[in-house]
């Protein structure tokens, strides 16, 4: 076994090779699955993993003549005076976002693996400044992004770091989390379906989540396309501007910022919905050759297969709450 095989392998479940859990893709609303980069995530609202995070160092700090200082946040100003900590903090809102699969029902033929549908799976989202965190066009895909893109595992593969675990790690994130529907377990992997794993979305179910947004902020998200060898839905390579600096926060349809990507990572080998090593119909979650290639977005990719526009495939809105 090489060492990529030894680091792609998956979690093994009881009922056999470990594949996606595609059982019960009936839609509805999801639930909740935020993870702060200060906050630990339960293991139970996340994907998989112990979801742990750092936990942020709450106690006041010490002034310069030893005193503590208070609970409200003061803090000592460059000229020994002291300053109200809530004049520097920075303003943030609530939000509510909606991800919801619009595809049509027979985009491909009926005899395809999703009957024609095209599904979208449990995801991981990151609020930050700069550029989308979760790729980098022209870019190698990351094993978080890969373990996503190629099986809708936004928590990873076995033994290695999610796209999840990634996110919570990046210094430009402020908030991340893998959105789920609303049944969720620890091993999205069940073969057999007698569990309420992770079920992707087919048209007309949809995913939903809160966040905190602060001026100049932005999202991104990213959810596995199937039926395809690596295909996933994601915000172009600056997100999505939640609080312009010069506006107010927004609120409405932001879908437009939204496209399909090729992770470069499995080959487009046969038309989607009938090639063996995609998901859903492959035997197990690491089939498939390696590409060795670039994140590039799906329209650059000549592979020779019909895709829909990402606006015929998902409807992305925020509201503040």
């Amino acid at each position: 076994m090489t060492e990529h095989d030894t680091r792609r392998r998956f979690l093994a479940t009881s009922g056999g090779l470990a594949t996606l859990a595609f059982a019960g893709c009936l839609g509805g609303d999801g639930t909740d699955g935020e993870m702060e980069n200060d906050d630990e995530m339960d293991g139970d609202d996340g994907m998989g993993g112990d979801g742990d995070g750092m936990g942020g160092d709450d106690s006041g700090g010490m002034s310069d003549d030893g005193d503590e200082m208070g609970d409200d946040g003061d803090e000592m100003g460059d000229d020994g005076e002291e300053t109200d900590g809530d004049d520097g903090m920075t303003e943030s809102v609530p939000v509510r976002v909606r991800i919801e699969n619009v595809a049509s029902s027979s985009f491909y033929p009926a005899d395809t693996s999703t009957d024609g549908d095209v599904w979208l799976t449990p995801g991981a989202y990151a609020v930050h400044e700069g550029a989308n965190p979760m790729y980098e066009l022209d870019g190698s895909a990351s094993i978080g992004l890969e373990a996503l893109a190629e099986a809708g595992l936004p928590t990873g593969f076995e033994g290695e770091d999610g796209l999840v675990d990634e996110l919570g790690a990046s210094m430009e994130v402020h908030h991340s989390g893998a959105y789920t529907p609303a049944e969720t377990v620890a091993d999205p992997n069940d073969p057999t379906g007698e569990v309420p794993g992770a079920p992707p979305i087919a048209p007309g179910g949809a995913f939903e989540f809160e966040t905190e947004v602060a001026p100049g902020q932005r999202l991104s998200f990213a959810s596995m396309f199937v039926p395809s060898n690596d295909v996933f839905v994601s915000t172009g390579d600056e997100g999505i501007s939640l609080w312009p600096a010069d506006g107010e926060p927004v609120d409405g349809d932001v879908t437009d910022a939204v496209a399909l990507f090729d992770a470069g990572t499995e080959p487009n080998a046969e038309p989607p919905g009938t090639g063996p090593d995609q998901a859903p119909a492959q035997d197990a979650p690491t089939q498939g050759a390696e590409e060795g290639g670039t994140v590039r977005r799906l329209s650059d990719v000549d592979d020779g297969h019909e895709y829909p526009a990402a606006e015929d495939v998902v409807q992305v809105t925020v509201t503040p709450t």
